[in-house]
């Protein structure tokens, strides 16, 4: 993996920016739930007209960032995880130098280890990595861990995430993934779950009960790429 690795942290980012217009009825009843929302490959801006939304979204995979941060471990956090989770860990610093390799090499893992699952199992880091199981939750839980392990700042992001469907529907289903926050206030979304990140996302502010939303259905009106160098 190591000469992969450092290839890949070699390349010079082209950024390729996927683009989507789409439209929904707002599916809430007293209230705009949904709002503007950018970051560094992510962007959401939404207009309202009568009940009818419309979502102009942008992304960009973390993959095609500039990420070339150096990153060690943080030994009074990997020192007190249970020891499947910090050898796992260790293994990773053995792998990467960057921040782009790190993440990299997280996706790699979870990709090969790691299954999703709808059973409720205990989603917290350990449960996961030992379950081998998971939901969006305990994979946000399991990459939080390794990202506190380097030092790196990061959040929870909850929202939907658009699952394709015959046609032009998207069926929008409850998530959770992470942002990415850089001492340079660089900041970008990463999907444990779905390994890379693209624009079939809509964001959710936390005081807003998922309960509450009637389920909706969104229509794409258009979609395009853009190649930036």
């Amino acid at each position: 993996m190591i000469p992969l690795l450092l290839c890949l942290s070699m390349i010079i980012p082209i950024q390729e920016v996927e683009n989507i217009t789409l439209s929904f009825t707002y599916p809430h009843q007293h209230e705009k739930i949904f709002s503007d929302y950018t970051n560094d490959n992510f962007s959401q801006k939404l207009t309202y007209e009568n009940r009818m939304v419309t979502a102009r979204i942008k992304s960009v995979n973390f993959l095609r960032m500039d990420l070339q941060y150096r990153i060690f471990p943080r030994e009074t956090i990997v020192s007190k995880l249970p020891g499947p989770l910090r050898e796992t860990v260790n293994g990773f610093f053995d792998d990467s130098q960057s921040l782009k390799n790190y993440l990299y090499t997280i996706s790699v893992y979870i990709s090969e280890n790691i299954q999703y699952s709808d059973e409720k199992l205990p989603q917290d880091a350990l449960s996961v990595a030992v379950n081998k199981q998971a939901n969006c939750v305990g994979f946000s839980n399991l990459v939080k861990l390794f990202l506190d392990a380097a030092g790196i700042g990061n959040q929870w992001v909850r929202g939907f995430f658009l699952k394709e469907s015959p046609g032009k529907t998207l069926i929008p289903v409850p998530h959770r993934w992470i942002e990415i926050i850089l001492p340079n206030d660089i900041k970008f979304f990463f999907d444990p779950q779905n390994h890379k990140f693209s624009s079939y996302y809509i964001t959710l502010p936390y005081n807003v009960d998922f309960k509450r939303i009637r389920k909706f259905e969104v229509n794409v009106i258009d979609k395009s790429k853009e190649i930036n160098n």
